[in-house]
């Protein structure tokens, strides 16, 4: 049995101060940028090449390194990936692994394996706020290691889980950000009422949709037969309170730490069970809009039936045709901006529906629309379906790590079940 400190070759603590961010450069992880196993690289702060050499002075991450939260949350830990080289935020510490003893990604899935996350919890309680210190860290009892080939190989099973996760989660990121590009094309920088005008085609389009578009451009500056007109006028907020003692505690519940920042994809959510207030309810396909601090950009849809929590605005279409175009508009940076900009309160901004049906909007025509929709509903209904089969792999992951950890299950075993669901 060996320490975690025996098994790396170097455990270095954080700067213990916030590094002064910039708008692009090297990636500052802080302990909210580490969540269920992964580093959250594209929501992460960026600092500059000078902020890096400074806090990377007593050493640099590197790919293979992990990054471990010492409190709030305290026990998550991440791998660094290839082609990554972030500095650690506040409250995180660096282990490098001495890879003629231990696999990286062994040491990760060994860190996150329930024992050792119990541990770490023990270690970290005595305070008001769970916190581990260097000591503590250093002094973590691993159970005995496999060799080397037995850690590739159990590494291997559940980093096949791991990387069909995160292929899913960048499919899913693609899927967004062709639709986003639809809706600027069609309805921000009127591409293809442009090109009609010069007697142009429109890239990417056939003949019957090419020709629901105008040919010119109205003496109001829209295309024509366009006009302006209000979220509100295509959009509603079902207000449907759920008191606690009418939620049945299995229920699926969401609250705004499960919805991701600038994605629509809502991959967790709780249950019912320690809800104590009023909650809304909420259906699947509903689009959820996070309220407190707009400037989050936590925007989404509910993946389940559900309730949700009363600093989240539920958003429905007035009709299944208006659907794309309400969600492209709620999640575009102009309007969390627009809601960001109408927020009240100082320390706890909030915006609400009135502000946010008020939000000025372009209305084609319907027929524009409801092409719009059968377009893009095919990408967001795949969105959902590789939510839930995220959900499936994971839960096979967490099934089978503590099994292979302790020497329960063995590793063929294993990549069988493994396989049957890459």
């Amino acid at each position: 049995m060996k320490t975690l400190d025996e098994v790396c070759v170097a455990i270095v603590d954080c700067e213990h101060k916030t590094a002064p961010k910039v708008e692009s450069g090297y990636p500052s992880i802080r302990t909210t940028d580490i969540k269920n196993g992964r580093i959250d690289f594209e929501n992460a702060n960026r600092v500059s090449e000078e902020t890096y050499n400074k806090w990377t002075k007593r050493r640099c991450p590197m790919p293979g390194d992990l990054i471990l939260a010492r409190e709030a949350p305290v026990g998550e830990v991440g791998l660094i990936p290839d082609g990554a080289f972030p500095v650690l935020g506040q409250r995180t510490v660096l282990l490098s692994p001495n890879c003629a003893l231990v696999v990286p990604r062994y040491l990760h899935y060994l860190l996150l394996a329930p024992h050792l996350q119990h541990e770490i919890k023990v270690r970290s309680s005595g305070s008001t706020v769970h916190h581990l210190n260097m000591k503590d860290i250093r002094a973590l009892k691993l159970p005995a290691l496999p060799t080397l080939p037995e850690q590739r190989e159990i590494a291997a099973v559940l980093g096949a889980l791991d990387d069909k996760i995160e292929l899913n989660r960048k499919m899913a990121t693609t899927l967004e950000a062709m639709v986003r590009a639809i809706y600027r094309s069609w309805f921000v920088d009127f591409d293809p009422v442009h090109a009609r005008t010069h007697g142009l085609k429109p890239a990417h389009m056939d003949d019957l949709t090419r020709a629901l578009f105008p040919t010119r451009f109205g003496d109001d500056g829209l295309p024509e037969g366009w006009k302006m007109g209000v979220l509100s006028d295509i959009a509603l907020n079902p207000r449907t309170g759920v008191k606690p003692d009418q939620i049945d505690p299995n229920t699926p519940y969401i609250g705004l730490e499960h919805m991701p920042r600038k994605s629509i994809a809502i991959s967790n959510w709780g249950t019912a069970e320690q809800i104590g207030s009023q909650k809304s309810a909420i259906s699947t396909g509903d689009f959820l809009f996070g309220k407190l601090r707009p400037y989050f950009h936590k925007v989404g849809v509910s993946p389940v039936d559900g309730i949700c929590s009363t600093d989240i605005i539920v958003v429905r279409p007035k009709s299944q045709a208006w659907g794309a175009m309400v969600l492209s508009i709620i999640s575009s940076g102009d309007f969390v901006e627009y809601t960001n900009l109408s927020s009240s309160g100082t320390r706890m901004p909030r915006t609400n529906w009135k502000d946010m049906g008020s939000y000025e909007v372009v209305l084609p025509s319907e027929p524009i629309v409801q092409v719009f929709e059968d377009v893009t509903s095919i990408m967001r209904e795949k969105i959902i379906r590789t939510i839930y089969e995220n959900q499936t792999l994971a839960t096979l992951r967490d099934t089978l790590l503590p099994r292979l950890m302790s020497g329960e299950l063995r590793v063929g075993e294993a990549r069988e079940m493994a396989e049957d669901v890459v």
